[in-house]
């Protein structure tokens, strides 16, 4: 099922699902729909409250993992020739890091070669 079925779906079944409701409380009294309206309201702000309480925790749990920024700019060329071989101009690896204006780095023969910033646990 695609994405735009999926949605399309949802709709029809939102809007029938309100034409129901106002069926329902045209054919009641003006006193009872109150009441009904009051009810379908409790409902709905408990729903958007807990659903806002979900979103922020979750995205309060996402942020606190979030590692800081790598900036690379203005890096030489990174040339590796040969199996096992790891040149870097820029940065490597998990950790922040500011890298600007390296040079040019060629690594042979399963070497390593380095002008930016590496924080891999390889020597």
């Amino acid at each position: 099922m695609t994405r735009r079925l999926k949605v399309v779906i949802a709709v029809a079944t939102t809007l029938a699902g309100l034409a129901g409701v106002i069926v329902m409380l045209t054919g009641e009294s003006l006193d009872r729909a109150e009441k009904w309206v009051s009810l379908v309201g409790v409902f709905v702000s408990v729903a958007v409250s807990v659903a806002g309480l979900v979103i922020g925790w979750l995205a309060f749990r996402q942020g606190r993992g979030t590692a800081a920024a790598v900036v690379a700019r203005k890096t030489g060329n990174a040339t590796a020739v040969g199996d096992g071989s790891v040149a870097n101009t820029g940065s490597l690896g998990p950790a922040a890091s500011f890298v600007s204006d390296t040079g040019d780095a060629k690594a042979e023969h399963g070497g390593r070669a380095n002008t930016g910033h590496d924080a891999t646990d390889k020597p």
